[in-house]
């Protein structure tokens, strides 16, 4: 008996709530074409907005459509394990009814208007590993163990090229020029010693 009237105010909340919908901000989409190389599946792309509010899958065919869209500014990704996309910056206006504009938004690139309905494009193929660059002979210069191996090297050749004669002639002399500074050393310490003394 007192349910009637909970139910009549349930009922009235809802077409209330229905009604705010139905006049609401109105919804747009957002459209367009994969150009995907042959033997690839365009459904193994995803269409993602503004990093995942809004994702949409394409067709068979290439075409997507993403739909409930009010007006604003969207930031549009193609991920793919495939292939690279630039990422495209979509303006949705108000003012004229959902009119779409499009935009390139990589930063690294020059921004360039895309035509509406959208033609995307890949401008790679997905690099997972970088790749290995050539051998460089030069690179071995700024390793250091390559650089003592050649010093060491070096040392040996010329150790082999000299003569053992003057090699034993040099270390002569050298060792006679110690044993002179050491005798001359000697004796300007015992002239020092004598003169101390008276």
């Amino acid at each position: 008996f007192h349910r009637a009237p909970f139910h009549s105010m349930m009922l009235a909340a809802f077409l209330a709530l229905l009604s705010g919908i139905v006049v609401g901000e109105e919804l747009y989409e957002i459209r367009g074409t994969l150009q995907i190389p042959r033997g690839s599946k365009p459904s193994n792309c995803r269409l993602v907005i503004n990093g995942g509010k809004h994702v949409g899958i394409p067709y068979s065919n290439g075409k997507f459509i993403i739909q409930g869209l009010a007006p604003g500014t969207y930031y549009l990704e193609v991920q793919s394990i495939e292939f690279d996309f630039t990422p495209v910056r979509v303006d949705i206006s108000a003012r004229d009814k959902g009119k779409v504009r499009a935009m390139t938004a990589d930063p690294m690139r020059k921004k360039e208007r895309i035509p509406y309905p959208l033609n995307l494009r890949p401008i790679g193929q997905t690099q997972y590993f970088e790749k290995r660059k050539p051998f460089n002979p030069l690179s071995l210069l700024a390793n250091p163990m390559v650089l003592m191996v050649g010093v060491m090297m070096l040392v040996m050749l010329m150790s082999k090229m000299i003569d053992p004669e003057e090699l034993n002639k040099a270390r002569k002399e050298l060792h006679a020029q110690r044993q002179q500074q050491r005798s001359g050393g000697a004796g300007a310490a015992a002239a020092r010693g004598s003169s101390t003394r008276h």
